[in-house]
C-alpha cells in the first residue's frame, strides 16, 4: 500500500537510505555522497506531504519523493515547460528489491499527476546508476540530456515523461 509517509517512519527510511548510500559507494556512484544528503532532505519532504512509502506488513519497502516542479532544472538542461512533477530519492531496501515496488512507486506517481491535471513527470539520476536508469527507459521515460550540478559531485541523465494524455496507459 502506498501512503503519505509520517515522522513514525523516519528511522526507517534513513536506514534505507543508509544502505542505498554504502551501496552507491562500492558502484563507484557520487549521487548521495555528500555527507548528510539526503537524510536531512527527509523530515521536510515529510512535512510538505511530497513523501510516499510503499508498506506492507508495517514495514517500509521503499519510498520516493514527488515534488511540483518549480523550475529546478531549467538552468541545467532543457525541459518542457508544461506543469510537471519531480521524482527524488527513490529507495528500496535491497531485501524488498525485485518485486516491482520502484515501478509501483513511480507507476503512482504518473496516476497521481494524470488525476492532479500534470502533464510531465521528471527525474534525474547519475550516470553510473545502472539500476534507476534501467528503470526509467524500461518506464517509457526519455533522455532529454546531460548536465553536471555546480556544487554536487556526479554527471546526471535527466528523464521526462508525459502522462495524462488516451495513449498513456497506467
Amino acid at each position: 500500500m502506498i501512503e503519505l509517509g509520517k515522522q513514525q517512519d523516519i528511522e526507517e527510511i534513513l536506514n534505507s537510505i543508509n544502505e542505498a548510500k554504502k551501496e552507491m559507494e562500492n558502484d563507484h556512484n557520487p549521487q548521495w555522497s555528500e555527507d548528510d544528503y539526503p537524510n536531512f532532505k527527509i523530515p521536510s519532504d515529510i512535512e510538505k506531504e511530497n513523501l510516499y512509502v510503499y508498506k506492507e506488513d508495517n514495514h517500509i519497502q521503499g519510498f520516493i519523493v514527488i515534488e511540483k516542479d518549480k523550475g529546478e532544472y531549467e538552468r541545467l538542461v532543457k525541459t518542457s515547460k508544461e506543469p510537471s512533477y519531480i521524482l527524488h530519492r527513490l529507495t528500496i531496501p535491497k531485501k524488498y528489491r525485485h518485486l516491482g515496488i520502484a515501478k509501483k512507486l513511480i507507476r503512482f506517481a504518473e496516476e497521481l499527476a494524470t488525476k492532479n491535471k500534470i502533464k510531465v513527470v521528471k527525474g534525474d539520476t547519475e550516470v553510473s546508476n545502472t539500476k534507476m536508469n534501467n528503470l526509467f527507459k524500461k518506464l517509457g521515460y526519455i533522455e532529454k540530456g546531460t548536465f553536471i550540478y555546480e556544487d554536487y559531485p556526479g554527471k546526471y541523465i535527466y528523464y521526462e515523461k508525459e502522462v495524462g494524455s488516451d495513449t498513456h496507459e497506467i
